[in-house]
């Protein structure tokens, strides 16, 4: 049986469905294109060809009417939730099968907390699996449960909206290939880089909780499944914790192995707890902040397949304050600091800035693919190489509205760093770049 949402779920999750359905109704009453709206998240007229298909959209002045300017913030939030929530579903269901169908502990053995190895083949995957930034969010959350450590993990996230291999040959045909080169390897420095100082972090912390915000059981085999059963019974009905003595003495690695599978942690005076409910009765443990191990790991194709929609579902139920609150940053932006404004902005010989580039990602909303034909604006308004390089680098993943979507799986810790590593990369990319 599927999870029933709380109340502040339903109320987000009927918000996702008016929004959603706003952009919809207000597309076909104006006569605008559908294919824009699905394809880009734009209010755009019909008709539209060339680089402008991207980035056009209907003219939203500003104005002191505060009334018409909130009225064009949701619409144009509505919109990019269209655009934006296909690709939500999709990764919705990519991670609960990561969580369902992928061995955690196995994964674990095999790629312990990540490394230099690790991190690379993380950003070469990303290279090759073109997931846009709209849908990375809930696909990262599956890679978290199924046991991948935080810096290949995070290593993936760099890689996959801004080097994917569509994106590298549209940046070399609209921009040149010197443009395309320099994306490649100032990703793989950005992802390296963060990939490496996430993975000593995750080891020297061990417990995963501490760092995610995400709750989902991963896939344990048989033996530890059970051993899990049997600990969060004792501790469900112990919110105070135990110690490994009181709780399984003689098993400390395997209440260790727990941690790291993000089940349980442990306080201070070393004793062992849930952290999702240590505040909770017996009557709401298994609601949405944590759902206990069945202890039972012996399931059939069919059952799996229900548990991943099941999973899906807890996923969508988790993120969807994220998704909403995203979306209405997404088109705050959009009417505030408009396309064209960033445009006239950035360009320029004055403003030839790889810093004011860089800051202008973090403003500005673009969608993976759509960085592209915005940056042959930037580059037509005066925009130097090294500046273009830190806005594509940037753009995809780095912007405001991507960075709350994030805040929904990573503790604030984990996202400032990648925040800051990201940031600082995409600027020394910038100047490296400058001096070739």
């Amino acid at each position: 049986m599927f999870r029933k949402p709380k109340k502040k779920e339903l109320i987000y999750l009927i918000g996702v469905f008016i929004l959603y359905f706003s952009a919809l109704i207000y597309v076909y009453f104006n006569d605008l294109s559908f294919s824009s709206l699905y394809k880009y998240g734009l209010l755009q007229q019909k008709g539209i060809i060339g680089e402008q298909v991207r980035i056009k959209e209907i003219e939203t002045p500003l104005s002191l009417n505060i009334p018409k300017v909130l009225w064009y913030i949701y619409i144009k939030s509505s919109a990019v939730l269209v655009e934006l929530f296909q690709y939500w579903i999709v990764g919705m269901l990519i991670a609960a099968g990561l969580v369902v169908f992928v061995p955690w502990e196995k994964v674990k053995n095999k790629m312990g907390y990540g490394g230099f190895k690790s991190n690379f083949i993380a950003s070469l995957v990303g290279a090759v699996i073109p997931i846009c930034s709209c849908g990375i969010v809930p696909v990262l959350a599956g890679m978290v449960e199924a046991g991948i450590p935080l810096g290949p993990t995070m290593a993936f996230l760099i890689s996959a909206p801004m080097l994917n291999i569509p994106a590298i040959f549209m940046t070399a045909g609209v921009l040149g290939w010197k443009l395309a080169i320099g994306r490649v390897f100032g990703t793989f420095f950005i992802a390296l880089t963060l990939g490496q100082i996430i993975s000593y972090w995750q080891k020297k912390e061990r417990f995963l909780r501490r760092l995610i915000k995400i709750n989902a059981v991963p896939s344990l085999n048989k033996e530890l499944q059970k051993f899990a059963f049997e600990i969060t019974k004792k501790l469900a009905i112990n919110p105070n914790g135990l110690t490994t003595e009181q709780l399984a003495p003689g098993n400390e690695d395997k209440l260790f192995l727990l941690g790291e599978a993000g089940i349980i942690d442990r306080n201070k005076e070393g004793k062992w707890y849930l952290p999702q409910i240590s505040n909770l009765s017996m009557d709401n443990i298994t609601g949405a902040c944590f759902v206990l191990p069945t202890g039972d790991s012996d399931t059939t194709l069919k059952e799996k397949m229900i548990n991943l929609i099941k999973t899906a579902w807890d996923f969508f139920l988790q993120l969807n304050y994220y998704l909403v609150l995203a979306v209405l940053i997404a088109g705050a932006i959009k009417v505030i600091i408009p396309t064209s404004v960033i445009v006239n902005f950035v360009g320029g010989k004055n403003l030839n800035s790889v810093l004011v580039a860089s800051f202008v990602a973090v403003l500005a909303y673009v969608c993976t693919y759509v960085e592209i034909p915005t940056a042959l604006a930037l580059i037509h308004k005066g925009m130097g190489p090294g500046a273009t390089l830190s806005y594509l680098l940037g753009g995809p993943g780095l912007s405001l509205p991507s960075i709350v979507m994030l805040s929904g799986v990573f503790k604030p810790k984990v996202l400032s760093l990648y925040v800051i590593v990201s940031f600082i990369g995409c600027i020394i990319a910038g100047y490296i770049f400058n001096l070739f």
